[in-house]
């Protein structure tokens, strides 16, 4: 998400809101700051203002205003389309040399001497709007690695604008995407298409799009790839936020780093003070924040069984009736999932420290001793999600297995392995892992909503739509406060927003 600075006040000397009540507005602004976290206070509501008249324009006449803005059944929809409004998909290739010169010689190759023996790399871009940065930072490792073919690169792009994530994936650019780069030439990874450039699918297909709000939503998090990271780009967000939710944000990359992990932010925001956890490492024009060693044991042992954090409260809840030709899910019969146990803090401390000390023999027998099986199962699972906090996602994913091998009936497992073989980018897999899900549990609305998306990157838009109607029918039905299950700590009210937002672009 990076916002669009080029509106920055009224450009009328009459204002057409002189009949919208001051409460309206404060709403409103309370609002949009909530969804975006971004500061509209004082004289910046003039920008916000700007934004509500360019939606009224492309709305056409006999939009009224003042029911717009009073009415609490459009704030929904209405913080929506704002919040595209105040984010711009304008980027290009490779923007700050400097930043990706630091990348080519410092950063990449200690990531690479790092992950000799993982054979991996993981990346997110969080805030990609149109891809340039995310496909940039995939050209400039595929060149890395052209004589590593054995290694696997793993590239998450997020972006709070729909429209932003369709448009990057269509992998489509112009010149001015490459105004400081001649890459586009390059018969590698370009080729031409009129006066357009499609990137190569060899690269593209590095490169995961997924909607992602950091202000709202839940990370890091196994389900979306944002845990056990080697680098992260934040780049051109933070100077339009509010401090505090800057550090906030901050404070959860550092979580979803690996120990030693990278995070780069924009020219501009390095003059912020240093986010607690992170070493600074100033390079030729370019600075870099390196997370400490070591993770606290208590994080990595009880990351699966925490309390879910407070839910986000609403400006709304847009109730949404389900269709009369499209009842809710039935109630088919199917295996009980488990109920997740608690386990005994000792043992979960105990693969919690192995894990740091890198003792994963140790863990491994101590896993086989424990009983129950189904006690058994929820450790397993809890060392797995350890495992991806170290960035030991090749064992990890072994590890997932022997758990449903040993317990298929652990729903919250086939979840996992859903989101593994989504960011390897093997959709069947992924679309199969997500019915099994629902077949433990046909009202798992984390798995419907999770099936919808991939079926929207396989193109299958129908069957996307079908998913995401009934994810909003299970969650307009319960508590928009309570916790999701399987979500890690996403509410009910959220998830509804997630499926407003997807359904209505």
């Amino acid at each position: 998400m990076s916002a669009d600075d080029r509106h920055g006040g009224s450009t009328s000397a009459v204002d057409p809101f002189a009949g919208v009540a001051t409460e309206a507005w404060e709403r409103l602004r309370a609002g949009v700051e909530a969804e975006t976290g971004m500061d509209f206070a004082g004289t910046r509501l003039a920008r916000l203002k700007d934004a509500v008249r360019r939606l009224l324009a492309r709305a056409g006449t006999g939009v009224d205003l003042p029911s717009l803005l009073t009415d609490p059944q459009n704030h929904g929809p209405l913080l929506e389309r704002l919040t595209a409004e105040l984010t711009v998909g304008e980027s290009f290739f490779f923007r700050n040399e400097h930043h990706f010169r630091a990348l080519r010689e410092h950063v990449a190759p200690q990531i690479l001497q790092e992950n000799a023996q993982r054979r991996e790399i993981r990346v997110w871009s969080a805030g990609c709007a149109g891809g340039e940065e995310p496909y940039s930072l995939a050209i400039l490792l595929d060149e890395m690695l052209a004589s590593r073919p054995d290694w696997r690169l793993s590239i998450l792009a997020t972006d709070l604008n729909p429209d932003f994530l369709e448009r990057a994936r269509q992998a489509v650019f112009r010149r001015w995407s490459f105004r400081q780069t001649q890459i586009h030439q390059d018969p590698r990874y370009f080729s031409q298409e009129g006066d357009a450039h499609r990137l190569t699918d060899r690269v593209r297909e590095h490169v995961r799009f997924a909607y992602l709000n950091l202000v709202k939503d839940v990370f890091p998090s196994p389900l979306t790839g944002t845990l056990g990271l080697d680098l992260i780009l934040f780049r051109n967000v933070a100077i339009y936020l509010r401090p505090e939710v800057t550090q906030a944000i901050l404070a959860r990359f550092r979580e979803a780093l690996r120990p030693g992990g990278w995070l780069l932010l924009g020219e501009t925001e390095v003059a912020m003070s240093p986010p607690p956890g992170f070493a600074v490492r100033r390079l030729d024009r370019a600075t870099f924040y390196q997370k400490t060693s070591g993770q606290p044991a208590s994080f990595l042992a009880t990351a699966r069984f925490a309390a879910p954090p407070a839910p986000v409260v609403r400006s709304s809840v847009r109730s949404t009736p389900a269709p009369s030709a499209m009842p809710p899910p039935a109630a088919t019969p199917a295996p009980p999932a488990l109920e997740a146990p608690v386990p005994s803090s000792a043992s979960a401390e105990q693969l919690a420290q192995c894990v740091l000390e890198r003792r994963f023999d140790e863990a491994e027998q101590s896993l086989a001793r424990t009983y129950p099986r189904r006690e058994r199962a929820w450790l397993r699972l809890a060392y797995v999600q350890a495992l991806l906090g170290a960035a030991e996602s090749a064992r990890a994913r072994r590890m997932l297995d022997v758990c449903l091998q040993e317990e298929p009936l652990l729903l919250e497992a086939h979840l996992l392995k859903a989101s593994f073989a989504e960011e390897a980018g093997d959709l069947t897999a992924a679309e199969a892992a997500y019915r099994r899900a629902l077949y433990l549990d046909r009202n798992c609305a984390m798995a419907h909503f999770h099936l919808a998306l991939v079926q929207q990157q396989s193109g299958d838009n129908a069957g996307a739509a079908r998913s995401l109607q009934t994810t909003l029918r299970l969650a307009v039905s319960a508590d928009p406060r309570a916790a999701v299950p399987g979500g890690e700590g996403v509410c009910y009210g959220r998830l509804q927003e997630m499926a407003e937002v997807l359904l209505n672009r």
